[in-house]
């Protein structure tokens, strides 16, 4: 499988995938992802993000402004 963007190789790895609500950042770390050797960018696949979704819709119940989650903790 090939980056959409730039081609290169897509690796197995981890992201940091950010979401910003304009009120709030929720920041979920340790995503696993396919991630472009060449540019970086990242993929999620279908139900790791169905799992990033109900983390997001958990998370914006938290009033905070700025929210970090270890995907590993809380995708269980």
């Amino acid at each position: 499988m090939n980056c959409i963007l730039c081609k290169g190789d897509l690796i197995q790895g981890k992201a940091n995938h950010i979401v910003d609500l304009n009120e709030n950042i929720i920041i979920i770390k340790n995503v696993p992802a396919k991630v472009c050797k060449q540019c970086g960018e990242y993929f999620l696949e279908n139900d790791i993000a169905l799992k990033v979704e109900k983390i997001v819709e958990e998370a914006k119940k938290n009033k905070a402004e700025i929210l970090v989650i270890n995907y590993s903790e809380v995708a269980a």
